[in-house]
This record gives C-alpha cells, structure tokens and sequence, in this order.
C-alpha cells in the first residue's frame, strides 16, 4: 500500500516554506526544544470527548532534525470595497452577475471559484462513470471491505492518490487537523473494530500547520480549533517537521495503548509515515516515508522490515498475522 521507503539518515536543510496552511498559527515563542508542550484550556475549553492518556513525548528519532524552516505569513486582508451588482474580486474588481472566471483554484469572485470547482468536479464524476463499468461499482455496492484504516492530516495537500491507485474500498480514510487519534477516535476505533482492518497509518506531512499552531500560541484562534490542537503533544517552538515526526510518534504510541489486543495478537499493525511533497528529506518530491512500525524508530530496522514486508513483528516482537485474501 504504502511505497517501499523508510526514515533518512540525515536530511539537509529544509526549504523556506512560502505556503504555511491556513491553520497556522502566530509564530511559537521560545520556549525551548526539550520541554513538552503544556498548553492548558480555560474550563470552557474543555474537550467534548476525553482525549485517551497522554503518551510521553518522544524524539523522532526516525529522521534526524532539518534546518528550521521559516514561515512567510499570510498579509492580512484588506477591507473589500463595496461593489454593485456583484461580489468583489480577489484582485478589487466587481464581478458581475455571477459571470465571473478563474484559472480553477480561483482568482476571482467567490461566486466564479465556485462555479467553476463545481463544473469540475461534476465533470471529473461523468469521466470516472465512464472509466468504470457496472461490475467495478458491485464489488462493494452492498458492503466496503477495506484493508487499512488510514489518518492523515485534512491539509488539502495530502490526498490519497499519492500513495495508493485506487483506495475505493480499500483505504478507510480518516482526516482530521494534526492526523490524530484523540479527535477522531470513533471513525478510527470503526475501522479497527468493526471493519476489521489489519492496519491502522498515521501519516502526517511536511511544514504542518496544525503542527506548527500547535506549537505556538494559538490562543486567538476559534474554540474549536483550539480543542484540537490541545491534544497535540509537542514542545512549544520545536521545527515543525520535527514536531510532524513527534506527533506522528505520538499518535502510534497511543493507537497501541488503545488497540493494544489487537495488536499483541498480531491481528494489528501500526504503522507511522512522514509525506514529503516538498522533498525536505531529499528522498524525491511526493515521497512516502515509513518512520514507526509498531513503536520501532530505528531507520535501519525499519529499513529491514519494510524490505521484508514485516509490519507485525517490530518491536511488538509479536508475529505477523495469517495472510487474508482482500
């Protein structure tokens, strides 16, 4: 499912990033890179569901550190002008009477974005009706069989196609803000227990901006992001890739409290992975990198298990489940 890649031994330095996610927050404050984050809500913050137990934070050690990358922020928005007949531009201009255009992702109206994603997609729907016969859509009419329960971040970047062909029914696909476990535990616990899938990814991704609010001060952010970014457990100020890494850590960590049966049967793997769209790894552009099977870290290892295919028997020292058909 995933490509055959595992940790780095040492990356240069990261790029300047020119596109932080519009989750990010106000640049962290220093706070030292070795002391976990104790971001604390206000009692009306308090989480609608009761996050499972922090796990302690640990280095990512899979991929040793890259240079800090710096953020550009985002210029704030100017006040739009009143416009007749229409809404205004992102350029200033009015737009009018819903006739706007845009190149696709949209550098005019808010109404021209729209219309035009919409016309897209409604005529992507009619090619991929077209490309799959009646019997592609009866195998899973009636039931979804899936082999992986996989989560990763909501970022717009990280779609499933950079790593699997064709994830209909095969990929049970779980998005959350900071790819966690504690925010999305019922769709995750869906997959694993009632689905019964054999694997459960985490896949965070480079220059995160759930990762880098969490970091920082995210304060003035609305509610209920904050609830989320509260269980991200990462020391304040850390490199964001570095931070990816950690929660990503952090996130099997507590997959295997939880679903700790399963996996001490060798009914379960869980699996880490770092997705470098902006090759800070210098491994290619898109790359996906196995950074924790089961808890283990070590690149070598990981190295050694992936070229085996051995995703049960990492530092579980569990033996890898009876192979199924799919």
């Amino acid at each position: 499912m995933a490509n055959d890649a595992h940790a780095p031994a040492a990356p240069p330095k990261a790029a300047a990033s020119h596109a932080a996610p519009a989750e990010a927050a106000k640049p962290a404050e220093a706070a030292g890179h070795g002391a976990p984050a104790e971001a604390k809500a206000p009692e009306a913050l308090a989480p609608s569901i009761h996050p499972l137990r922090r796990p302690a934070i640990h280095t990512a050690s899979a991929v040793h550190k890259p240079a800090t990358t710096t953020g550009h922020a985002r210029p704030a928005s100017s006040h739009k002008p009143a416009a007749s007949h229409g809404k205004v531009s992102a350029h200033g201009a009015a737009a009018g009477h819903g006739d706007a255009q845009d190149d696709g992702h949209g550098h005019d109206s808010e109404a021209g974005k729209v219309q035009n994603l919409v016309k897209a997609m409604l005529a992507a729907n009619t090619n991929y009706m077209k490309r799959n016969n009646s019997s592609y859509f009866d195998k899973f009419a009636s039931k979804q069989t899936p082999r992986a329960t996989v989560v990763t971040c909501a970022d717009s970047r990280v779609q499933s196609n950079a790593f699997h062909p064709d994830a209909v029914n095969d990929l049970f696909m779980v998005r959350n803000i900071g790819n966690q476990l504690a925010t999305s535990e019922g769709s995750i616990e869906y997959g694993v227990r009632h689905l019964n899938t054999p694997l459960l990814m985490f896949i965070g991704h480079a220059v995160c901006g759930a990762v880098a609010a969490a970091s920082g001060d995210f304060s003035k952010l609305e509610r209920p992001i904050q609830k989320e970014l509260l269980t991200i457990n990462i020391p304040k100020g850390i490199n964001v890739n570095e931070g990816v890494l950690m929660n990503v850590n952090n996130q099997v960590e507590s997959a295997m409290l939880k679903f700790g049966g399963e996996v001490e049967s060798g009914k379960l793997a869980v699996i880490g992975a770092f997705y470098d769209f902006r090759n800070d790894y210098k491994q290619g552009k898109g790359k996906l990198i196995i950074t924790n099977i089961n808890g283990e870290t070590d690149p070598a290892k990981l190295a050694a298990l992936t070229k085996a295919g051995n995703f049960f028997n990492a530092a579980t020292g569990m033996s890898a489940a009876p192979a199924g058909g799919h």
